[in-house]
């Protein structure tokens, strides 16, 4: 059986690679693809437009990016404390993240700001 290539878009209150419990609750968006280029094309999409909306970026591995603005806070009432809301955009090959490299075919596109 042949997996689908994702992109998933995520809300979240932690860094969206720690991937812990129920991690899956903080997806937003998911947009499947039978062909990894064209998978590659709308997570570079997504990469440039988070790019232009955030201050901060981080990535791991070139297929988890999390971006934020420092004044976008939840408060959480259970820690009695604002906590920094992060936007995570993520490249999966089923239910694994793809370990995408700088010499992948239609990602060395990808530039950071």
């Amino acid at each position: 059986m042949n997996e689908k290539w994702k992109v998933h878009k995520i809300k979240t209150d932690c860094e969206p690679w720690l991937f812990l419990d129920g991690w899956e609750k903080d997806i937003i968006e998911t947009i499947e693809f039978d062909h990894k280029k064209e998978a590659l094309e709308h997570y570079t999409r997504l990469i440039h437009e988070h790019q232009a909306s955030y201050r901060h970026v981080h990535m791991k591995k070139l297929s988890l990016f999390t971006f934020w603005n420092d004044c976008e806070k939840e408060f959480c009432e259970a820690c009695d404390d604002d906590l920094q809301i992060f936007h995570g955009v993520l490249f999966m090959k089923g239910e694994d993240v793809y370990d995408l490299n700088e010499n992948e075919e239609g990602f060395s596109f990808v530039q950071m700001k």
